[in-house]
């Protein structure tokens, strides 16, 4: 039997578009987001029937919420799948992350999955919550489908498990707001089939673009 396990990174919030560090810090979706989160409906519409779950912030349930009412299945919620705790890095900017915290930027650069963000967690304690409640939906749903509306970090270092890379990697496993990636669980082993899809959000992007600054980047 597989479980198919479809994660999918919330759609944009204000933060996200700012650049900004984003936790559990509770932002809601911007104009952009929605627009993503209805796309994203759209897009599972081949993989239904399917379960679905959600991190309990308002950006991931604001996610879910156009998927479960396209496809008629309610949301639970998936406390573990949350955000890292970012702790004092909530709502700042990378440039200003460097200049008030230099030495945990030093030890992030050298270390980031053991480094505990200031006043939070790492990603080692962000992996171990989210790489558990992943197998135990998998176990829990054998040969159906499972949807997961959750986050950067969470996808990132759940990837970073399931293909056995270390934590630091993980960081370089790229994960745009409102993508969606798909892993396998069969016979005790785990597959990535795909990452970071974006292709429904072609549209969107192209619109975006136009108003958007070149170069602009993504927070989390």
């Amino acid at each position: 039997m597989v479980a198919k396990l479809i994660l999918v990174r919330h759609g944009e919030t204000m933060l996200n578009r700012e650049g900004r560090v984003q936790g559990l810090g509770d932002a809601p979706l911007n104009e952009t987001g929605e627009a993503q989160a209805r796309a994203v409906a759209d897009a599972l519409a081949p993989d239904a029937p399917f379960h679905l779950y959600a991190s309990p912030l308002s950006r991931a349930s604001q996610t879910a919420r156009p998927i479960a009412d396209a496809h008629g299945v309610p949301p639970a919620t998936a406390d573990d799948l949350r955000e890292a705790d970012v702790g004092e890095l909530d709502g700042l900017t990378i440039a200003q992350v460097r200049e008030r915290y230099p030495e945990f930027m030093r030890r992030w650069a050298e270390d980031a999955g053991d480094t505990t963000m200031p006043g939070g967690e790492s990603l080692r304690g962000v992996r171990c919550r989210a790489w558990r409640a992943v197998r135990e939906l998998a176990a829990r749903h054998e040969d159906a489908t499972v949807v997961v509306v959750t986050h950067n970090f969470v996808i990132q270092t759940v990837l970073s498990g399931a293909l056995g890379v270390p934590l630091d990697s993980a960081r370089r496993i790229r994960q745009e707001p409102g993508c969606i990636t798909r892993l396998e669980f069969a016979a005790g082993r785990v597959s990535l089939v795909s990452s970071n899809e974006t292709w429904h959000l072609r549209d969107l992007a192209s619109a975006a673009g136009a108003t958007r600054p070149a170069g602009e980047r993504q927070g989390r």
